[in-house]
């Protein structure tokens, strides 16, 4: 069978979240993928009160089906892998825009890699809306520190993957927030250097997924005391260019294809 494109759009992956956060959404958001949110809400026994959400950079589905093992970390925590399609263009800005505002990027208004404030209805905003106490971890100069900013959220900006993991965990110890989205991008920046299936890149994939398993553990904890959402999603996917080097942005099922993981702890 020839290269396909996944059939679920990224902006659903909005609409998800809410479904299992008991949000109602406004109209111009993407509907939900109704059978993901059903049986993830029948793990939790009920809405999550408590989301982790971690975004690993640029790791695509290819990644994922080539280099299984690395990611074998996630699997031990995570019940459900979906595949989504990325957006036009496949960059970071555009992507974790749609993914937090349910929209195109025609509605959000990020079409390119620009990072302006959104000024859009987003994700953030409706649990900021419900009192719900949010916070973003994020290495330095993130995508997520532009976009999102000016919200009444805490932001925590990171030197590196590491970094961020060791803020998440103590964020995760104190228990004060009611949702969290980490981005990191080790694997991104590895791969635009040396290439997507370089060592350099798949050490980074294997970091960030270690990385995933702590916070993970660090979760369970909680396990009886809340009922928590936790997933690995990825923005896009990137593919290798002459020099050695990789690239993202362009319409190729390389960009295109990701996958995201979904796990429920209660």
């Amino acid at each position: 069978m020839a290269d396909h494109y996944n059939h679920f759009e990224l902006k659903r992956f909005a609409g998800i979240v809410a479904d299992c956060m008991g949000m109602t959404l406004p109209d111009q958001y993407a509907p939900s993928v109704k059978w993901i949110s059903e049986i993830l809400l029948s793990r939790l026994g009920g809405t999550a009160d408590r989301a982790v959400l971690y975004h690993a950079d640029a790791v695509g589905q290819y990644i994922w089906q080539q280099y299984t093992d690395l990611l074998a970390p996630v699997y031990m925590h995570t019940s459900m892998a979906v595949p989504f399609l990325s957006t036009v263009e496949s960059v970071t800005p555009v992507a974790h825009a749609s993914m937090y505002t349910g929209l195109d990027p025609e509605g959000h208004g990020i079409m390119t890699y620009t990072r302006p404030q959104l000024t859009c209805d987003t994700l953030y905003d409706r649990w900021v809306a419900l009192g719900k106490r949010v916070a973003i971890v994020a290495q330095q100069d993130s995508t997520f520190l532009h976009i999102f900013t000016g919200r009444d959220i805490d932001y925590f900006q990171c030197a590196n993957a590491v970094a961020v993991q060791e803020k998440s965990l103590e964020l995760i110890a104190a228990d004060k927030y009611d949702v969290i989205s980490i981005h990191t991008f080790d694997y991104d920046s590895a791969a635009h250097a040396y290439g997507p299936e370089s060592k350099e890149a798949l050490n980074a994939v294997s970091l960030e997924a270690e990385g995933f398993h702590r916070l993970a553990e660090a979760l369970e904890a909680y396990r009886g005391r809340h009922r928590i959402l936790l997933t690995y999603s990825p923005d896009h996917g990137q593919h290798p260019v002459p020099g050695g080097r990789g690239a993202h942005g362009s319409k190729m099922i390389e960009d295109m294809n990701i996958v995201h993981f979904f796990g429920t702890i209660a």
